[in-house]
């Protein structure tokens, strides 16, 4: 498997994730009892749904919730499209799709040889 075609394979899996998860979900977090906060979700059909969560974790469900994972996703095919470039140079164009491809390290298909 090329190493772009790994990226767009992984990009689609979030992609697929981020649109499975309720569309009009919105993540916010507040301050909760005994120093916790509440990451709270709400869905256009469904109530809000609270879960009891770190004070981190309501921060990191909050800042990634699908529609940013969705921007990602396109951001991230974009850079693959542009180093996709014919005239461009090859030790560039690897670096960046290395790049992009490590946060992808432990997926079964990922190459050891593309770790920068």
């Amino acid at each position: 498997m090329e190493l772009s075609q790994f990226l767009l394979a992984r990009i689609a899996e979030d992609e697929a994730v981020a649109r499975a998860a309720t569309q009009s979900a919105k993540w916010w977090d507040w301050p909760g009892r005994d120093g916790r906060r509440e990451a709270k979700v709400r869905a256009h059909e469904d109530p809000y749904i609270a879960l009891n969560v770190t004070n981190g974790d309501a921060t990191h469900i909050a800042r990634h919730d699908p529609a940013r994972v969705l921007a990602e996703c396109d951001a991230k095919r974009r850079i693959v499209a542009m180093m996709d470039d014919p005239h461009r140079d090859t030790y560039e164009v690897y670096a960046v799709l290395r790049a992009l491809a490590l946060p992808y390290a432990d997926h079964d298909d990922y190459d050891e040889a593309w770790r920068p």
